[in-house]
């Protein structure tokens, strides 16, 4: 996969994990360790977000050969 998919992924990626958010702040602990989607719990698929946000990073920052900054891993790529 080339930097600028990567990229794209990572965008969309921290999209689902925004929205995801979003759900946690509007809904019960409970609401959200019960409710199915997809077969999984919304914490679940938080979880499988959030790891793959991280496997991302570190295929990005090896694809830039540098770090990525504060402001890419909050907010993502202008591509």
């Amino acid at each position: 996969m080339d930097l600028i998919e990567l990229k794209k992924k990572y965008n969309s990626l921290l999209e689902r994990n925004k929205k995801a958010e979003e759900y946690f702040r509007t809904h019960t602990p409970k609401e959200c360790m019960v409710k199915k989607f997809k077969g999984k719990t919304p914490f679940h698929d938080f979880c499988d977000i959030a790891i793959d946000l991280s496997i991302l990073i570190m295929q990005i920052e090896a694809a830039m050969g540098q770090k990525m900054t504060h402001y890419e891993k909050i907010n993502g790529f202008n591509i």
